[in-house]
């Protein structure tokens, strides 16, 4: 199923255990992209040419030290372990895409460059990545309001009615609230839940919109991992650069919001003014709003029609 640079990419960044319990600890996507970059202008010229090296090899191909060179020799002779994962995830409707296969969202590349994370555990429907997407945003813990609910329910209805897919981040209240919606209107759900991915799709309504065709969910950790917040800040950036437009219901300042806007990993942010939290959000530009009905969700929707736009904030102006 993987050729050798997937493979590899697979044996140097994937965690086999949800406590990262490894002999050698993984590569992160920083740590990868400078070792990508040192393998292309090496003689072997391919990651998957590393395979077949010692560790002496890899320290005059790469330039790096003993210790670097043993993390990595032991990071590539996973092979067995590995397999055995993998067939295990499938098992349970559960696969690694890595930045070498077809599979794997362009909108990272598009989005993020060299920091776009190497491997992604999926499960569900790869073709609703191509479509375009609305993200709902809010943790969990914060009360979901009359008010909350009714604005979900315009944007999610707007979006089933425009083709969009919601993006969410799996969590309880406004995540949740906006996956309920999409199953009760018809619309396809893409999930990235920070942690615990297997529990995730197993529970209703993801199971069943799994089953029918109309969910995809990816996550960065281990399927049996569990969320955190550091998982949860990492997760975010997907969020934002799968969709066009990202409503943002509350937050608690720690899952890179603010970063998102600056970084421009989405074209149009918007934030919920009924929420305190989200004033510093607005204040670095993202677009504030109170209420949203369906009408209304369609007439901004006339905004995201140019893919990768630039959407102007005060980090503009530094």
């Amino acid at each position: 199923m993987y050729n050798d640079d997937a493979f590899a990419t697979m044996l140097l960044t994937v965690p086999l255990s949800a406590d990262r319990a490894e002999y050698a600890r993984p590569l992160s996507t920083p740590e990868y992209s400078r070792m990508l970059a040192r393998v292309k202008s090496s003689a072997a010229a391919r990651l998957g040419a590393l395979l077949h090296v010692d560790i002496s090899g890899l320290m005059m191909l790469l330039g790096v030290s003993e210790e670097e060179g043993y993390r990595l020799y032991t990071l590539l002779h996973r092979g067995v372990q590995l397999t055995y994962a993998l067939e295990g995830f499938m098992e349970k409707g559960v696969r690694i895409v890595t930045c070498f296969d077809e599979e794997y969202p362009p909108h990272f590349r598009a989005r993020m460059g060299t920091a776009a994370p190497p491997a992604l555990f999926f499960a569900g429907e790869r073709a609703l990545l191509d479509r375009p997407a609305v993200a709902v945003v809010g943790v969990s813990g914060v009360k979901t309001t009359p008010e909350v609910r009714q604005s979900i329910e315009g944007i999610v209805r707007g979006a089933c009615e425009l083709g969009y897919s919601v993006v969410t981040g799996g969590e309880l209240g406004v995540s949740r609230v906006a996956a309920s919606l999409v199953a009760e209107l018809g619309g396809t759900l893409i999930d990235v839940p920070a942690g615990g991915l297997l529990g995730h799709i197993g529970e209703e309504p993801m199971r069943g919109l799994i089953t029918d065709g109309r969910m995809a969910a990816l996550s960065l950790e281990h399927p049996e991992a569990l969320p955190t917040v550091p998982h949860a800040i990492a997760r975010g950036k997907l969020v934002f650069s799968l969709a066009r437009a990202a409503f943002i219901f509350n937050t608690d300042g720690k899952r890179g919001e603010a970063d998102a806007i600056k970084r421009g990993l989405c074209d149009w942010v918007y934030a919920y003014t009924g929420y305190p939290g989200n004033r510093a959000l607005v204040s670095r530009g993202a677009q504030p709003f109170r209420s949203l009905g369906a009408e209304e969700f369609k007439r901004l929707s006339a905004r995201w029609k140019t893919a990768f736009s630039q959407q102007l904030n005060l980090f503009d102006l530094e």
